[in-house]
């Protein structure tokens, strides 16, 4: 069932033809190890309901489909109306009859409408653009259910994607996005303070991990020129960089490609927080 799924992620990735959504795809497939392994850790259960909480385009309702089993119910939210409709045509074509996918704010569900509560939250590079994390968290808990878990797999600001050898445009391109997030309002130290957030939210701290994951560099160079281009629009409109730097540092990372032996994704927390049973 593992290799079935995986294997039909890489052949929908290769045959996309919106270059935004062959990025968000392919941070997914990038990503789906480590969920998998963070779902492992945690011993999640076949049958058992889960909410991917910012899914995009396919989030990792994939992974939740292949571990939970078809007697599972998971659902995928985002607010973003035509990330929502791309995630129904990837599942459909996934054929992951267990999934659902539904437009909304994460802030404003109500379990008891949505089929929950769950079992299981997932958050992933979601918590990190959110202004007041305290807040989302307990929402997201109102959806659990006593004893319930949220596995958020969140990036760090330090430090930055690496390769061999060291490319300075890496470390460019991720101060600027951070520099952007910061223009939007996002706290200094967001997804560092996360576990004493989760704390203030009413979860318990179960674990705290963090992982990166290496990338061949025809890949991972072009997964971080294309997070630039996503941002660019709204990187010149906030002031946060020109035209011309964008340009120039899309160029650099797409040179890296043929020069480099590895790129690292970025650097990860991996946290599991946990609903307390006498919620």
């Amino acid at each position: 069932m593992v290799e079935q799924v995986a294997e039909r992620v890489r052949r929908y990735i290769l045959d996309g033809s919106n270059q935004d959504l062959q990025r968000l795809l392919g941070v997914s497939q990038m990503s789906a190890e480590m969920a998998r392994t963070a779902f492992r850790r945690v011993g999640v259960q076949e049958g058992w309901r889960a909410i991917d909480c910012g899914c995009g385009p396919i989030g990792c309702l994939a992974v939740m489909a292949e571990m939970l089993g078809p007697g599972a119910r998971i659902l995928g939210v985002d607010f973003n109306k035509a990330a929502v409709q791309q995630a129904r045509e990837v599942t459909t074509s996934l054929g992951l009859s267990n999934v659902e996918v539904i437009e909304g704010d994460i802030h404003e569900l109500d379990p008891a409408t949505l089929g929950g509560p769950f079992d299981l939250a997932y958050s992933r590079l979601f918590l990190m653009h959110q202004p007041d994390p305290v807040r989302t968290l307990r929402h997201i808990a109102d959806l659990l259910r006593p004893g319930g878990l949220l596995v958020a797999q969140e990036a760090l600001r330090t430090p930055p994607p690496r390769s061999h050898p060291d490319v300075a445009a890496l470390a460019d391109y991720w101060a600027l996005a951070h520099r952007l997030l910061e223009r939007a309002g996002i706290p200094q130290g967001a997804v560092e303070d996360l576990p004493r957030y989760g704390r203030e939210a009413g979860f318990e701290v179960v674990d705290v991990n963090g992982y990166f994951t290496t990338l061949d560099p025809e890949v991972g160079f072009e997964l971080h020129a294309s997070t630039v281009a996503a941002a660019a629009e709204r990187a010149i409109q906030s002031g946060v960089a020109t035209e011309r730097q964008l340009d120039d540092l899309m160029l650099s990372l797409r040179a890296a490609k043929r020069e480099h032996e590895w790129v690292t994704s970025p650097f990860c927390l991996d946290l599991t927080l946990r609903k307390p049973m006498s919620v």
